[in-house]
């Protein structure tokens, strides 16, 4: 994937506030609830330099508290207001089920019924893709691979995102049989996409602006199908300076935009099951399939109290709510870089708080700690609760157990993860550290945690902070616990399977690690300073030799010495620990080998043609790959004719960028290189002049 990197910063507040009264009985009074949600705001920017935060508190009938903080646009000093649209990400996940379900409400689909009766073009390597059932794309436990991040974001709006994701499952296998677990995937809602497509007749954005969106009212949610007004938006930054505007085009998966005030119209929708005004929107019977537990029963050897997946619900036992003994449906969504979100729904007590924030480490985290402290006090205000529960105490710790030398034995190695790489280490004195690798190093993590009473390694200083170790079905993993939310509860995950010992890679794959690999299949290059030209990332560490890491991501051989083919799957990993996973194949492109990681394909920097002096030609060929040219360290480069176009530096680092014609003059050291983006059978001109 192609990253912004984006630095924000937190703003001077604006405020816009609303109070009324809502639930039932003597009407409480919520001031409470705001000055709680106005402190948490404050402290939550400020920890994490958010540069704008929206709140909502609403009951069945109408909106309790609402308020937005902070500015939109900073170099402009415009504030943030209740109608500022930020991107909510993977919270449209919510919208995506429930557009499933009004169709199945209309019968015009059932959710134990394969994909492939409504989508029968679509199809994977492994045969038990078959299998896979609309309820699987919605709990998670299909076994797609996990996201295609492969013009997720581009400078034009992309709408064939996800027939390109179909496209490129037929190149990759399962992950696991279909419905073994539940371990989160986007590529399954992306999939929603094509199947509402396939049923209604109607695009995804269409459907949902047609049968949710407009019904509700929500006239300040969308999706980027088209460029969002200045001011219309909380905007991204780089330090002082706007992110350039971008399109994000997963649209099911995490691409709304929306407001605060807006999503309580959709909770109202729900707590007053399923009905808006005098419109139905969703069954009853739906929005209760929608809140069942769909991992119960799969395998899930130490199941989250922050993940109990529901059809669209990250938790159907909201873990915050949870502690205090009462229920809720719970969502979250990152847009990293950019933006976090939080829908919590207490369908019992007829509450819900949304709550949206900018900033590039504000996260679903941080916008759940102010979601959390806004509920908690409004249940205060309704007498559900006798007093805001108190934070846990980290400095009790527990006894300490010696290690059983067999188990120090067994749990010591090296875990991988879909997005991380530990190390196990046990020390004489029975303490363990756990590192963690980072930028090229090993740093310690979790370092001198001792054996528990409850089984769990800790610190003497924070009993809370933990990690664990499990062995299920063969396998051997590790998981962690923290303390989360407003602080009143601690939650715990899966985070990673002990790798195997695997025989060194054959020659051709070492020599593979050698090469530079370059992207060719993108349809739309990023904005300015983004770099289209990321590389595939080859490497091996020695103590796993028998392993190639994608960044930190392992992939093995699937069999002794297989040239063609390595294995993304072997991590089993429930809850999120395991997603986003993707074999390495070998194809044959051009007379030449390239490589195929996930949905994007890759051809070797070795035999790249030069630019000649003068006048020449590129022509985009029919397969509409990205063409690729090397440049020297000095001249001047004209282009046109092509989309986009960017040159890059020795180390692959952007130097300039431009759409159609432009130009550009070489300098410095080293050998450059040009990236040339079109349209099938485009054809681009170039001249190079030399000193």
């Amino acid at each position: 994937m192609k990253h912004h990197k984006i630095v924000l910063f937190f703003l001077l507040l604006s405020s816009y506030l609303l109070t009324g009264c809502g639930g039932s009985g003597s009407s409480p009074t919520y001031s409470g609830a705001a000055a709680e949600g106005h402190r948490a705001v404050d402290e939550v920017m400020k920890e994490s330099n958010a540069s704008a935060v929206t709140v909502a508190l609403t009951d069945g009938e109408g909106i309790i508290w609402s308020e937005a903080f902070g500015e939109t646009d900073r170099s402009t000093h415009k504030k943030a207001v209740p109608s500022t649209m930020f991107g909510i990400g993977s919270v449209s996940k919510t919208f995506a089920a429930i557009a499933t379900m009004i169709l199945v409400d209309q019968k015009k689909i059932a959710l134990d019924e394969p994909v492939v009766t409504y989508i029968p073009q679509f199809s994977m390597l492994s045969p038990e893709y078959r299998d896979i059932t609309v309820r699987m794309l919605l709990n998670h436990s299909s076994g797609l691979p996990g996201g295609d991040m492969r013009n997720v974001v581009s400078i034009e709006p992309y709408t064939g995102y996800a027939a390109q994701v179909m496209e490129a499952l037929k190149y990759q296998r399962l992950k696991h049989v279909p419905g073994y677990m539940s371990v989160y995937c986007n590529d399954g809602y992306t999939m929603l996409e094509n199947l509402v497509r396939a049923v209604s007749g109607r695009s995804f954005p269409d459907f949902v602006q047609q049968e949710i969106l407009t019904p509700l009212g929500m006239d300040n949610t969308h999706y980027q199908t088209f460029r969002f007004a200045d001011g219309a938006y909380a905007k991204p930054h780089e330090g002082d300076k706007p992110v350039e505007y971008s399109y994000l085009n997963l649209y099911a998966t995490g691409g709304l935009f929306s407001t605060a005030e807006d999503m309580s119209r959709l909770a109202r929708m729900l707590l007053n099951g399923g009905v808006y005004g005098s419109r139905r929107i969703l069954s009853a019977r739906s929005i209760a399939a929608m809140a069942e537990d769909q991992t119960l029963g799969s395998f899930n050897p130490l199941p989250s109290n922050s993940v109990h997946y529901g059809l669209g619900w990250d938790n159907v036992s909201s873990a915050g709510l949870d502690a205090v003994g009462l229920k809720g449906w719970q969502k979250g969504g990152n847009i990293h870089g950019y933006y976090g979100a939080v829908f919590i729904v207490a369908p019992d007590e007829k509450l819900a708080v949304t709550v949206i924030g900018a900033s590039n480490t504000f996260s679903s985290g941080e916008a759940a700690k102010i979601a959390e402290r806004v509920l908690l006090a409004a249940l205060v205000a309704r007498g559900r609760l006798t007093a805001m529960p108190a934070k846990l105490d980290k400095n009790v710790p527990l006894p300490v157990l010696a290690a059983a030398a067999e188990d120090k034995t067994a749990f010591s190695g090296y875990y991988g993860a879909a997005s991380s790489l530990y190390h196990a280490i046990f020390a004489k004195d029975d303490t363990l550290t756990l590192q963690k690798y980072e930028a090229g190093e090993w740093k310690n993590w979790q370092p001198g945690l001792k054996l528990r009473s409850d089984g769990w390694f800790a610190n003497d200083d924070d009993a809370i902070t933990a990690v664990r170790f499990i062995r299920r079905a063969g396998r051997t993993y590790f998981a962690s616990r923290a303390v989360s939310g407003a602080g009143h509860y601690s939650t715990t995950f899966m985070d990673g399977q002990l790798l195997e010992h695997k025989a060194p890679l054959s020659a051709v794959w070492q020599e593979r690690l050698n090469e530079k690999w370059l992207p060719v299949n993108d349809a739309m290059s990023l904005a300015e300073g983004s770099s289209g030209g990321e590389l595939l990332d080859l490497k091996t560490h020695a103590p796993l030799d028998g392993y190639v890491f994608v960044g930190s991501k392992p992939l093995s051989d699937m069999a002794p010495h297989d040239d063609n083919r390595l294995n993304g799957m072997d991590l089993l990993i429930p809850q999120v620990a395991g997603r986003d996973l993707a074999d390495l194949a070998a194809e044959n492109w051009e007379g030449q080998q390239w490589l195929r990681y996930g949905s994007t394909l890759y051809r070797p920097l070795s035999g790249l043609a030069a630019v000649a002096t003068g006048r020449s030609t590129v022509i985009l060929g029919d397969a509409g790959f990205t063409e690729w040219r090397s440049l020297p360290a000095s001249g001047t480069i004209s282009i046109s004719g092509a989309a986009d176009w960017e040159i890059l530096g020795p180390d692959f680092s952007p130097i300039a960028y431009g759409r159609g014609a432009g130009s550009h003059r070489l300098s410095g050291s080293g050998e450059k290189y040009l990236m040339l983006l079109g349209n099938k059978g485009t054809s681009v001109s170039l001249n190079l002049t030399t000193p």
